[in-house]
């Protein structure tokens, strides 16, 4: 939008302006007298404004002779202003009680006090070359958008009309008209800005043309009438009327565009827009709203509540906001930002009353100025010890009110870690893992990629399953540039999102790749710390999962060598598949159900140890018996994976503990006859009894919708199992094409992997018969024994 030519010519214009108004404002003091004229032609101090040199100086009603040594109506600002300003001499008759006089002559020093070289040079001037920077940093980024032209003329303009006006003050006929055009601009600029970005981040418009129109209507008025009073041609009395019609401008423009802001919020309060207005109406609270209540409407009626000078610091962190979110095109996290600042703003509230109170006493006491310092210190130093010690209890109770995400986040993590126990491939993993995040996050985009780093030539290559090649290579070589130590959990900033490491085998890192939230902000740290958790928990089973595949690949590529798969193979494979159970129970066990027993230990102290309201009773005992059924799920599922005193109870025991569990879930009734067995049986032989009828069962509930079973077990030489049940049956010459049976053909590779024999019998309509044979003795077992070394697999 702004030409490469005109970019340094406008540059140089700005600062040239800056050193102007900075050079003015240092070498002329306020001093805050006005002035009025009698019928006779003499001036005579008609007020003093407090805070400046006039103060305690002169006084109301003090005569003056001469300005600078020369008659006051032949001083500019006099004979303009009613009011002296820029002056270096002043001369005044004061009238003495006793109808006498006395002639004082009252020098103005040079240099600005301390108050006014900080508040009206030092913190205004900072200002403005901050502003200049954030225009040319723009402007570098994005020169030739047309909402980068209207950021930076927001910046501009706050700047100049912030600098300006400790010049106007002084009635530096500059300074009143950079201020006059500039302060309106402020809001107009920004309107402009906003609508733009709108239409084209949205496709939406913020205001209709006319009002820009308007705005500019209202400039060319205000400019008008200071032009009219610098010549000379504006009567004095109309002067305040300019000045109220010039901040009556700003005010319009400013309550604009909270009704703006306000009004788009409420419309898109329920889709992914609500943060963005949110954002700007929240920016412009924080940033206008000091200055309008205590300086500019105040103003409106003649008073003033706090110096403009004061009130206008506020002004300084909103085109900051803009500019972050102008470049990045990120916002803050809104939402986390105010009940963060709610809730510690509350528990501040307190201790401050008390340090407060107790500062004014030990103040006010006539002791020794070191005393009084110690006394302070003990003071502070015991209160904020009592507080952070109260802060864990404000914590428990009254942080999780301000931040109802803590319900979703521990639930989110309640529900992961269920789910991933019935995980058995990778795949599964990343699409559980997947399902989490989406539901808790409101994500575009995310990926899972693998990224492989070699040490030597640090090299990086990726592979991302739906994205590009070429994307996947750039956010891998993006997160091994990162100067952050790669680890399980931790979180990268990427150009498009966030990469969080979620395994990590020797050179191979397993990576979550998530893309930008549909509101635009930043990932809070509870966000974050959700990620790592999830990510800590997802590296466990990655972990164990990894190896199972390799293993299961060398395996396969034994089998293909063989042209069959010999019974050993069978039996390492499912012994091996139980290793892999029983190491995911105890994992799941030791963590996952550890930690669920903590928090109910804890949630149930607090319940029994403090006072609390019947609601609130109540929702805590719906979170405990919440947890009882999470705690209650996740040993479940470890005795699912490892069978709980299997070798201590025997097959006939366990049986009898099975079925007494899956009556108690399911709709049917079990009848078992055992007959007592001859010989002992192997821990193999009884794991895979247990297995073979846990499969079983599990069918006749899922698919068979049996009302009836019967399970005979007995010892004839070898070891025997019939299974029948009064289901819907099969069509068995299908079994083995079957998905829908996938367990039964299991369970036929659990019985050949020990040399037994299965039948399967059954017609759809009439149930189904399952007879199983398992040698007791097998000299083909104690051959292939010795085959079961890891030096027989393939690689």
């Amino acid at each position: 939008m702004i030409s490469k030519v005109k970019a340094p010519l406008y540059t140089l214009a700005i600062l040239l302006l800056t050193v102007y108004l900075a050079l003015n404002i240092y070498h002329n003091r306020v001093i805050g007298v006005d002035l009025q004229q009698g019928t006779d032609g003499q001036y005579s101090v008609a007020k003093v404004e407090k805070g400046f040199w006039g103060e305690g100086r002169l006084q109301v009603g003090d005569r003056v002779v001469s300005v600078n040594g020369e008659s006051p109506g032949r001083s500019f600002f006099v004979r303009q202003y009613d009011r002296i300003e820029q002056a270096d001499e002043v001369s005044v008759i004061r009238p003495l009680p006793d109808g006498g006089s006395d002639a004082i002559t009252l020098s103005v020093e040079k240099g600005l006090p301390t108050r006014e070289l900080v508040l009206h040079l030092i913190i205004p001037l900072g200002t403005m070359l901050l502003f200049v920077a954030f225009s040319v940093f723009v402007y570098v980024r994005k020169g030739q958008d047309r909402a980068a032209g209207y950021l930076i003329l927001f910046f501009l303009s706050i700047g100049l009309a912030y600098f300006s006006a400790f010049s106007s003050t002084r009635l530096d006929p500059v300074g009143r008209l950079v201020i006059t055009f500039t302060f309106p601009i402020v809001p107009l600029s920004f309107l402009l800005f906003l609508n733009t970005y709108l239409k084209q981040q949205i496709q939406k418009r913020l205001m209709p043309d006319r009002v820009v129109w308007i705005g500019l209507g209202l400039i060319v008025v205000n400019g008008a009438i200071r032009l009219l009073e610098l010549s000379g041609h504006l009567h004095p009395r109309l002067q305040s009327v300019a000045s109220l019609i010039l901040m009556l401008t700003f005010v319009l423009g400013i309550a604009y565009i909270f009704y703006k802001l306000i009004e788009k919020f409420i419309r898109h309060r329920h889709d992914h827009l609500k943060s963005l207005f949110k954002f700007t109406l929240i920016g412009h609270v924080v940033g206008f709203l000091p200055f309008l209540l205590l300086f500019g409407i105040p103003s409106l009626f003649g008073l003033v509540v706090v110096p403009a000078d004061v009130a206008a610091v506020c002004l300084i962190g909103l085109p900051a906001v803009y500019l972050y979110m102008f470049t990045t095109k990120r916002l803050f996290d809104i939402d986390f930002l105010l009940s963060r600042m709610l809730y510690y703003t509350i528990i501040a509230f307190f201790p401050t009353l008390l340090i407060t109170g107790l500062a004014v006493l030990i103040m006010n006491q006539h002791n020794y100025s070191w005393v009084k310092w110690v006394q302070m210190f003990l003071v502070v130093y015991l209160l904020i010890t009592i507080f952070l010690f109260g802060k864990e209890y404000m914590d428990q109770r009254l942080r999780p009110k301000f931040n109802k995400d803590l319900y979703n986040f521990q639930g989110s993590l309640d529900r992961f870690s269920s789910r991933i126990s019935r995980v058995m491939k990778r795949a599964d993993l990343e699409r559980v893992l997947e399902q989490e995040v989406r539901s808790i996050l409101p994500v575009q985009e995310l990926a899972f990629l693998e990224v492989q780093a070699d040490q030597d030539d640090a090299a990086a290559s990726a592979q991302a399953n739906s994205r590009k090649d070429d994307f996947a290579a750039s956010l891998a070589l993006e997160l091994l540039a990162s100067p952050r130590r790669l680890a399980v959990g931790t979180a990268i900033e990427v150009t498009r999102g966030l990469c969080v490491i979620i395994g990590h085998r020797r050179s191979t890192y397993q990576v979550l790749w998530i893309g930008e939230k549909y509101n635009r902000t930043q990932y809070n740290p509870d966000e974050l710390g959700w990620l790592k958790t999830l990510a800590n928990y997802s590296a466990i089973v990655y972990e164990n999962l990894y190896l199972i595949e390799n293993l299961i690949g060398d395996l396969e590529s034994e089998i293909r060598k063989q042209q069959g798969t010999p019974t050993w193979v069978l039996r390492l494979i499912f012994r091996l598949s139980e290793n892999e159970r029983r190491k995911l129970a105890s994992d799941l066990h030791d963590s996952a159900l550890q930690d669920q027993l903590i928090w109910y230990r804890k949630l149930e102290a607090v319940m029994l140890d403090h006072d609390m309201s019947a609601d609130l009773g109540r929702d805590l005992a719906e979170i405990r018996e919440g947890l009882l059924d999470v705690i209650h799920q996740i040993r479940e599922t470890c005795n699912e994976l490892r069978p709980p005193l299997l070798k201590e109870m025997g097959i006939t025991e366990a049986l009898r503990s099975l079925f007494e569990q899956a009556q108690i879930r399911n709709n049917y009734a079990i009848d078992f006859e055992e007959k007592p067995l001859t010989a002992e049986l192997t821990d193999e032989q009884t794991l895979t009894i247990f297995r073979i009828v846990q499969e079983l069962l599990g069918n006749a509930g899922k698919h068979a919708n049996a009302s009836r079973i019967r399970i005979e077990l007995e010892q004839r030489g070898d070891l025997h199992l019939r299974y029948t049940d009064d289901g819907v049956g099969l069509d068995v010459e299908k079994l083995n094409d079957s998905y829908q049976h996938m367990g039964l053909s299991g369970i036929k590779e659990r019985v050949r992997s020990l040399a037994g024999t299965i039948t399967f019998r059954s017609e759809v309509g009439s149930g189904l018969e399952v007879m199983i044979t398992l040698p007791m003795e097998s000299a083909n077992m104690d051959i292939e024994s010795g085959m079961l070394d890891d030096s027989n697999l393939a690689g």
